[in-house]
């Protein structure tokens, strides 16, 4: 198979790359806050929703993690002080 173009010819930062992703993770998690708050369902269906939020958390937090320690503009900050 060909290799893919690239989007960019400078190369692009962890930094920018996530953010967008780290706020997609953070809006399924508040929908799926919301269903269990406001939709009515059924035991085994609020269970599923329920481990979907759990999950989705912890991939939230875990990409603000990652998000937060690219950020190279803060780790030259904290490097100088």
């Amino acid at each position: 198979m060909a290799e893919l173009p690239k989007y960019h010819v400078r190369e692009q930062e962890a930094y920018a790359l996530l953010d967008p992703i780290r706020s997609s993770l953070g809006e399924l998690e508040r929908r799926t806050r919301h269903y269990l708050d406001r939709v009515a369902m059924g035991a085994t269906d609020r269970a599923t929703i329920e481990e979907a939020q759990r999950a989705l958390a912890s991939a939230h937090a875990e990409v603000e993690r990652l998000w937060q320690s690219s950020d190279t503009r803060t780790a030259m900050t904290k490097s100088k002080g």
